[in-house]
C-alpha cells in the first residue's frame, strides 16, 4: 500500500530552540506495550535540531482573486455533503511530517513577532489541552473570570491587552483564526481527564455568542464577527441539558451488534464524549459510522446511528442546510412568513433547474433571517437562525458558481441580462453576509435593476458598472488580507499549525465567498463589454516617444525616494499607483500606470506641461501583461511608444544619451518683475490684476466680465481677492529668516523624505509668524451675504502662467463660512502655507524659479454646491485636435476630477465644434461624491453615488444638451481671452434647466507631442 493511505497521529512536544534531539518510531499495543522499535539500535535514530519556523503568508497580491476556492467545489458538492467540513485528519506526506533521519526542519513561514494578545493565546493553548479548556479561556477573554479560571476580575483581558467592551478588530480576528484551527483539527485538542459534559462546552459558547452580540458593530468588525459564531458549539437546550447526547450511550449497550463495534464505540465516543468532548469526536464518529455502513448491522441499530451522527454534527454546528431548515421549522421558527419562505425556498432547490429563481427564493429568506435576528433576544433560536443563514451563504455561492460557469462559457455571446442578474444577487448575499460595503452594494443593486428594467443595453453604462462592481471584490480580497495576514503566519507557526494550512488561510477565505463567484461574472461581463466596445486596454494621457533605463515602483513617491542625490539619467517607470497631486520628476521621460486616471487630473496636467509621456491601463491584465512581457530589459534602456488610439509597446534601444544631455534648460521665469507688493487692501475681483494678485485671481475677474455680457450662457461667482501685499505685509518682520529657510530647503531637499520634513518646517513657520490682519477679514466678510459660504483659493504668482500652470501644486479650502472670522483667517494662513507643500516646492526648484520670488495672493469666491463638476479644454489635449472640445465631470465637487484621489473614471465627453455633435467616450464609474459637509469647520464628505438618480447618467438628451452648452462656454472663454482655455466649473441641475458656473480658467499648457 501507498503510504498516503496510512493515517498520521500528531502529539506536541516542548522544546527549546537550537535544541538537539534523538527519537525514533514505534508500535504499541492495546495493553501499552511496546510491539516493536524502528530500526536496530541506537545508531538508527533519528535526529533533529529545533529552529524557529519561518511563515510566508502572501498567498495573495492585493486586490487578486484566483481561479477556486480551497475546500468548496466550484460546482457546489461541498455545499450539499452532510460530512463535516470543520475536521481534517491529515493523510499521507505534508511538509510538517515529513521526518527525516537527520537535518533541520526548514518552514516558510512569516517571521513576525506575535503580538502581546497573540502571545496570550498561544500561552494559553498550551497551558489548556481539552477544547472545553480552549473555549473556558476565549470566553474569560469577554468576562471578568471563568468558573475555573484563578485570575482576579479582568487579569486575563488586561494582561493580553483585550477591551472586553470594544475589542480591536485584529483581536477579534485572531479569535476567529484560532478557533478556525480548533475546529479544523490543525491545532489538536487532548483528553485531559475529568468529567465534563458536552453540556459545559453549550453554555460556554452561549457565553462568547453573548459576548459578541453586545459588541458595537463597525464596517471592519462585523465581518469577523460573523466568522465568529459557526466555530462555537451549539447551546440549543439538547445540549445545555445536564446529560445531553445521551443516545450514543444506549447505542453502546445495544444487544445487536458485535463486542468489538460496542466497546470501539463506549471506549472511544461515548466515554470520550461524555469527559472531555472535542472536534476530533467528529472525526471518531465518522469512522464509526463509516464502518458500520460498509457492514451488515441490523435496520434498528443504522437508524440510530444516523439519528445520533446528526445530533453530534448539529453539536458542532457541522449540520448540513436543509437539516437545519427542517429542524427551524419543527421549531416554528423565524416566524410565520419565515416558515412560508422557507417552504418557497426548499420548494425551489429541490424542483427548479433556473438559478434565477433559486437565487431570488433565497435572497428573501436570507433577508427574513436578518430581521429575525437582529430582533430576536439572545439564545438558541437566535443561534439557530444565524447558522443557517450561514448555511444559505454557502448554498449562493453554490448558485453562483453555476451562473458563473455558464457565462464563462458564452464569451462573446454573454447574455448581459443574466450576468447582471447573477451580479445583483451576488451583491445582495454579500451584504447580507456583511461581506461588503453595504451603501456601496446597495448603489450597485439599484444601478443594475436600472440598466435591467431599460429598454437597450448602454455598454458605456454597463461597463462603469462592471469596473465600480469589481473595485468593491477588490476591496474585499483587500480587506480579507489586512484583517488575517498579518496574523495568521505568526499565529500558526506559534501554534506549531502545518505551514500550508497557515498559508492559505487568507486565500481560502476570499475564494470561499460569494464575492469571489461575484468576481467571476464580472470578469466574464467585462471581457464581454469591451470586446463589444472594441475598447483599447490603453489610455493615452500623453502620446509620444521616450526613451530611457526600465524601472518599475510602487509610486512616483517610491521612485523619488530611490532615485536620488541629483539624478540626471533618464527613467521609464511601470507604477502600480499615482495620488494624482504628485510632481513629475524632470528624469521621468514615460509612466506606464496601472490604474486609471482623470486625464485632465494635475498630474495628467503636468505630464503634457512637461512632455512625459504617460499611459493609463484600463484595469490590471494588461498592465500584468506588459510588465510581464519585459523580462531582462529591466535596469536596461528602453524606448517606449504610446499612440492616441491606446497603443502601447516597450523594446529595447542602443540609444543611450549621456547623462544631463537629453535635460533641456530650465526655463527661469523672472516673477519678481511682475509681481506688484505694495497692494495690501482686499479688491473686488472685477479690479483684480495678474500683477496685483496673480493670474487665477484676475481671470475670475475677467470671467465675471464674460458673464455679465450678452449671450454667455453661463454665470461666474461673486469673489474677492487678497493681493500679494497682504502676505508680504504680514510677512515682512521675518522675511530674512524665512529667505534663509528657504535656501536651506533647495541644499538640504535630496530626497523625498527630507523634502517632505523641510517642507513642513517651512508651513509651520508661515504658520506661526504670518499672520492675517483682522481688517483683511472683516473685509472678506462685508463682501458676501452672512450666510454665505465660500471657497477660499490659491493664486499664486508662479500659477496659471502662460508657460507655467502650476496646476494643483497649492491648496484650495472649501466650504469655509464666511461668518467665521477665525476659520476664515485658518483657510487664508493655509493657502499661503501652500507655497511649502513639497510638490509645489520641488516644482518651483525644477522650473529654475526662485522660492523667495514665490507669493501668494488668495482668491475668495462664494461657494457653488454644484451636483456635476467638470474640468474642460477648448482643444483637445489627448489628440490635440483643435477641433475638439474634451470635458470629464463627476458628480459632486471637483477636487475627484483634480486630484485623482480615489479610483474610477470620469465621464469624459468630446464636442465636435465644426458639426456641432457630442460624443461620449465614457461613464462615470466613481464610489463617492465629495460634496459640503454640515457643521462648523468641516470642509467636504463623501457620499456614495447611486448612478441611477443621476440625470447626466440617465438622460441622453440632458446629456448632450449640457455637453453642448459647457463646450460652447468654454470656446467663448478662449475667444474672448484670446488662448486655448483649461476651464473648471459647476452645474446646478434646477428643475427647469442646468445652472453652468465657471469657477476658473487658465491658459492652457502643452508641451510638443514626442515623436
Amino acid at each position: 500500500m501507498d503510504g498516503k493511505d496510512f493515517p498520521k497521529w500528531k502529539a506536541s512536544v516542548s522544546l527549546n530552540e537550537g535544541e538537539n534531539i534523538e527519537y525514533k518510531y514505534c508500535i504499541i499495543g492495546d495493553s501499552g506495550k511496546v510491539l516493536r522499535w524502528e530500526g536496530q539500535g541506537s545508531s538508527s535514530n533519528r535526529k533533529l535540531t529545533v529552529t524557529i519556523p519561518k511563515v510566508t503568508s502572501d498567498v495573495l497580491s492585493k486586490g487578486e482573486f484566483h481561479d477556486s476556492p480551497v475546500g468548496i467545489d466550484a460546482g457546489g458538492s461541498g455545499s450539499h455533503s452532510h460530512s463535516s467540513s470543520k475536521i481534517e485528519r491529515s493523510h499521507g506526506t505534508s511538509k510538517r511530517d515529513d521526518h527525516k533521519p537527520s537535518g533541520h526542519v526548514d518552514w516558510q513561514i512569516t517571521s513576525k513577532e506575535l503580538d502581546k494578545f497573540g502571545a496570550a493565546i498561544v500561552k494559553a493553548n498550551q497551558e489548556n489541552g481539552s477544547w472545553r479548556q480552549k473555549l473556558e479561556f476565549v470566553k474569560t477573554l469577554f468576562y471578568d473570570k471563568s468558573d475555573s479560571d484563578p485570575c482576579t476580575p479582568g487579569d486575563l483581558a488586561t494582561a493580553s491587552g483585550f477591551n472586553q467592551q470594544e475589542p480591536e478588530t485584529s483581536h477579534l480576528a485572531m479569535i476567529a483564526i484560532y478557533l478556525h484551527f480548533l475546529s479544523t483539527g490543525q491545532v489538536p485538542c487532548y483528553d485531559v481527564g475529568g468529567h465534563n459534559r458536552p453540556n459545559r462546552h453549550a453554555m460556554l459558547a452561549s457565553a462568547i455568542d453573548e459576548a459578541l452580540d453586545k459588541i458595537k458593530k463597525t464596517p471592519e468588525n462585523a465581518y469577523v464577527i460573523r466568522k465568529i459564531h459557526p466555530l462555537l458549539p451549539s447551546y440549543s437546550s439538547a445540549y445545555t441539558a445536564q446529560v445531553p447526547l445521551t443516545r450514543i450511550r444506549d447505542i453502546a449497550h445495544r444487544s445487536d451488534i458485535p463486542k468489538e463495534m460496542k466497546d470501539d464505540i463506549k471506549h472511544n465516543l461515548q466515554n470520550k464524549l461524555h469527559r472531555c468532548a472535542g472536534p476530533e469526536d467528529l472525526v471518531t464518529a465518522e469512522r464509526i459510522m463509516k464502518q458500520a455502513e460498509s457492514g451488515h448491522y441490523s435496520a434498528a441499530f443504522m437508524e440510530q446511528m444516523r439519528i445520533f451522527m446528526v445530533e453530534l454534527r448539529e453539536f458542532f454546528n457541522a449540520g448540513g442546510l436543509e437539516d437545519r431548515l427542517t429542524e427551524m421549522k419543527g421549531k416554528g421558527e423565524p416566524n410565520a412568513e419565515g416558515i412560508k419562505l422557507i417552504d418557497e425556498f426548499l420548494s425551489q432547490k429541490r424542483t427548479s433547474s433556473d438559478f434565477r429563481a433559486k437565487l431570488k427564493a433565497l435572497i428573501k429568506l436570507r433577508k427574513n433571517f436578518d430581521s429575525f435576528i437582529s430582533t430576536v433576544p439572545h439564545g438558541e433560536a437566535k443561534q439557530r437562525a444565524r447558522l443557517t443563514d450561514v448555511s444559505l451563504e454557502q448554498f449562493a455561492f453554490v448558485l453562483l458558481a453555476e451562473a458563473a460557469q455558464i457565462l464563462e462559457g458564452q464569451g462573446a455571446n454573454l447574455d448581459w441580462k443574466m450576468a447582471v442578474e447573477a451580479a445583483i444577487g451576488a451583491l445582495e448575499n454579500g451584504y447580507l453576509s456583511e461581506s461588503v460595503d453595504v451603501k456601496e452594494a446597495e448603489a450597485l443593486r439599484k444601478e443594475g435593476e436600472a440598466m435591467l428594467s431599460s429598454s437597450s443595453l448602454n455598454l458605456h453604462r454597463l461597463k462603469a458598472w462592471l469596473d465600480r462592481s469589481i473595485r468593491l471584490c477588490t476591496s474585499f480580497s483587500d480587506a480579507m488580507q489586512d484583517l488575517f495576514l498579518a496574523h495568521v503566519g505568526p499565529l500558526g507557526n506559534s501554534l506549531q499549525v502545518d505551514p500550508h494550512a497557515a498559508a492559505v488561510f487568507v486565500e481560502a477565505e476570499v475564494r470561499a465567498s460569494v464575492v469571489f463567484q461575484l468576481s467571476r461574472i464580472l470578469t466574464a461581463s467585462i471581457k464581454f463589454a469591451k470586446k463589444a466596445m472594441n475598447a483599447p486596454p490603453w489610455a493615452a494621457l500623453q502620446p509620444g516617444k521616450a526613451a530611457g533605463r526600465l524601472v518599475e515602483h510602487q509610486s512616483l513617491a517610491n521612485l523619488l525616494d530611490h532615485h536620488k542625490g541629483g539624478e540626471t539619467e533618464p527613467l521609464i517607470a511601470f507604477l502600480e499607483h499615482a495620488e494624482g497631486d504628485e510632481d513629475i520628476p524632470p528624469f521621468v521621460k514615460g509612466i506606464v500606470l496601472a490604474e486609471e486616471l482623470p486625464l485632465l487630473s494635475h498630474l495628467g496636467v503636468r505630464a503634457r506641461q512637461q512632455g512625459v509621456v504617460f499611459v493609463c491601463s484600463d484595469g490590471p491584465e494588461a498592465f500584468k501583461e506588459l510588465k510581464g512581457k519585459q523580462g531582462s530589459s529591466w535596469g536596461q534602456f528602453v524606448e517606449l511608444n504610446v499612440n492616441v488610439g491606446g497603443s502601447v509597446t516597450v523594446s529595447r534601444t542602443e540609444l543611450r544619451p549621456e547623462r544631463g544631455q537629453e535635460e533641456e534648460a530650465a526655463a527661469v521665469v523672472d516673477l519678481q518683475s511682475n509681481a506688484d507688493l505694495t497692494v495690501s487692501e482686499v479688491l473686488a475681483c472685477e479690479k483684480a490684476s495678474e500683477e496685483t494678485c496673480g493670474a487665477k485671481s484676475a481671470a475670475a475677474g475677467e470671467i465675471s466680465r464674460i458673464a455679465a455680457k450678452g449671450g454667455a450662457d453661463f454665470k461666474a461667482p461673486p469673489g474677492c481677492a487678497l493681493p500679494f501685499g497682504v502676505m508680504m505685509k504680514a510677512a515682512k518682520p521675518s522675511w530674512g529668516r524665512y529667505v534663509e529657510q528657504a535656501k536651506e530647503f533647495d541644499a538640504q531637499a535630496t530626497s523625498g523624505q527630507l523634502a517632505e520634513e523641510l517642507a513642513a518646517r517651512m508651513r509651520s513657520f508661515a504658520s506661526s509668524e504670518w499672520k492675517v490682519p483682522k481688517d483683511v477679514t472683516s473685509a472678506i466678510m462685508r463682501s458676501f451675504p452672512a450666510d454665505a459660504r465660500v471657497m477660499v483659493r490659491s493664486s499664486a504668482n508662479c500659477e496659471d502662467l502662460q508657460k507655467v500652470s502650476g496646476a494643483g501644486l497649492y491648496d484650495s479650502i472649501a466650504n469655509v463660512e464666511v461668518k467665521e472670522e477665525e476659520a476664515l483667517a485658518s483657510a487664508i494662513s493655509r493657502v499661503w502655507q501652500s507655497l511649502w507643500t513639497k510638490r509645489a516646492a520641488l516644482s518651483r526648484r525644477s522650473a529654475g524659479l526662485k522660492h523667495e520670488e514665490a507669493v501668494m495672493g488668495v482668491l475668495v469666491q462664494q461657494m457653488v454646491a454644484g451636483d456635476l463638476s467638470f474640468i474642460a479644454f477648448s482643444s483637445n489635449p489627448i489628440t490635440r485636435d483643435p477641433n475638439q472640445v474634451y470635458i470629464e465631470m463627476c458628480v459632486g465637487m471637483g477636487e475627484t476630477l483634480a486630484s485623482a484621489g480615489q479610483a474610477g473614471t470620469p465621464y469624459r465627453f468630446t464636442y465636435d465644434k465644426s458639426k456641432g455633435e457630442a460624443a461620449v467616450s465614457s461613464l462615470a464609474s466613481f464610489s463617492f461624491a465629495l460634496v459640503p459637509a454640515d457643521g462648523k469647520g468641516k470642509e467636504l464628505k463623501e457620499e456614495v453615488i447611486d448612478y441611477s438618480s443621476i440625470p447626466l447618467h440617465t438622460d441622453e438628451a440632458l446629456r448632450s444638451s449640457l455637453i453642448k452648452r459647457i463646450a460652447k462656454a468654454v470656446m467663448l472663454l478662449a475667444k474672448e481671452r484670446g488662448t486655448e482655455q483649461d476651464v473648471e466649473g459647476v452645474v446646478v441641475l434646477d428643475s427647469k434647466e442646468p445652472q453652468v458656473h465657471i469657477v476658473q480658467a487658465r491658459p492652457m499648457v502643452l508641451a510638443a507631442v514626442s515623436s
